[in-house]
């Protein structure tokens, strides 16, 4: 008897904590000046559902890869730079998230997106001929979006089964996901029913949103605890004048962002930090030295996954911005990886633009603009400067 009420006791603190724990996180998640658009985190990415509480009329979605994740404590970071400017940012990106993941989670955002406007930064490095490998690919799969996908109506049959193709393709290493990738295929783009197997992904279903809501919910919460508590000293800026309200002026924070960029230079050739310089570009200069790249970014597969993007916005009636980002020229040039076969693509993401009459904000100029760059292929000081005039001109049309 006394080992069933211990039993019983138990499953009810559990139940009890259970259920504080799923209303502590929806609370998180839901409430107004959560810091949900601005937080640049896996967790957030894996729920287009939960991303969809925090987009209002005027939210912006922002989506890239893991420049987002670079200078986020200057204040030339559009979580910074555009912060009290008429509109809100949704931003999505981290390292290997590419034209598929996006494509997969614009269509499932598709109804909590008021704003019909999308901004895209293009990193070349996507671009190599393998495209995103099937590892990064599955570590930064939502079968939570991809389902939302493919239950949006709006989003032709083509399409779905284009990402699906791609989708099984990629998932090669995840034999488990892969399988029900096969499954809800089967279900949802063929139609087939099968009443207990259809059951059972049902409640797997829900098992998974509420998964993701809940780790969104608890990790929020945490991150913005510990920014408060452990936030430390604010970074010291040469354009203290660069604030998050009122008229900007990209002028003044131009000028700031090339004495910042100066600053953390430390007189290596190729005007990168240095920090970076030391710690990774000195370690392997003999051994890529004239190297190149020998795949090249010419021929990929993630030039037709970037266009499943363009037709996706062309289907949901999304007018984006697909922001051109360069790569360092001076440390291309030191690899051998020759500005003509650089060009190549440039010309190609160009041509994708024009011909599914999409705006360009186009920087493959600025290759040897010192600072526009704080690394080999990652946006810095004067680059963020820039790139954050044109998705405010942008934004405010």
């Amino acid at each position: 008897m006394k080992k069933t009420a211990a039993f019983l006791t138990a499953l009810v603190l559990a139940l009890v904590v259970a259920v504080l724990v799923h209303s502590f996180a929806g609370y998180t998640v839901e409430k107004e000046n959560s810091g949900l658009g601005t937080w640049t985190s896996e967790a957030k990415y894996a729920s287009a559902a939960v991303m969809e509480k925090g987009m209002k009329e005027n939210t912006l979605l922002v989506m890239g890869s893991s420049e987002l994740q670079h200078q986020k404590k200057t204040p030339y970071h559009p979580s910074k730079l555009l912060a009290g400017q008429g509109f809100d940012l949704m931003l999505v990106g981290a390292g290997y998230y590419q034209s598929l993941y996006h494509a997969t989670l614009m269509a499932a955002l598709d109804q909590g997106m008021e704003n019909r406007k999308a901004v895209l930064i293009l990193a070349p490095q996507w671009f190599r001929k393998s495209g995103v490998k099937p590892e990064a690919y599955a570590s930064r799969f939502s079968e939570e979006n991809y389902l939302d996908m493919l239950e949006n109506p709006g989003i032709s049959k083509e399409l779905k089964a284009y990402i699906t193709d791609r989708t099984k393709e990629l998932l090669e290493v995840d034999p488990t996901a892969r399988e029900r990738i096969c499954y809800y295929e089967k279900r949802y783009l063929e139609g087939e029913e099968n009443g207990f197997e259809d059951l059972k992904s049902d409640l797997y279903q829900s098992f998974l949103r509420e998964k993701n809501r809940t780790n969104i919910g608890l990790r929020l919460w945490w991150e913005q605890l510990y920014g408060k508590l452990f936030g430390g000293k604010k970074q010291e800026s040469a354009e203290d004048s660069v604030k998050t309200a009122g008229p900007l002026d990209f002028e003044a924070a131009r000028a700031g962002a090339a004495v910042d960029g100066e600053k953390a230079w430390g007189g290596n050739p190729f005007y990168v930090s240095k920090r970076y310089y030391e710690n990774y570009i000195t370690k392997v200069m003999d051994e890529v030295k004239d190297e190149g790249i020998k795949t090249g970014y010419s021929v990929s597969p993630e030039f037709e996954d970037f266009e499943c993007f363009l037709k996706v916005c062309r289907e949901m009636e999304i007018t984006p911005l697909i922001v051109i980002a360069p790569v360092n020229g001076y440390w291309y040039d030191y690899i051998a990886f020759n500005k003509e076969a650089r060009e190549d693509y440039y010309r190609q993401i160009r041509d994708l633009c024009e011909e599914y009459k999409v705006r360009t904000a186009d920087f493959s100029d600025r290759e040897y603009e010192k600072f526009f760059m704080e690394d080999t292929v990652h946006i810095g000081w004067k680059g963020w400067v820039d790139v954050c005039e044109a998705i405010y001109d942008y934004a405010r049309e």
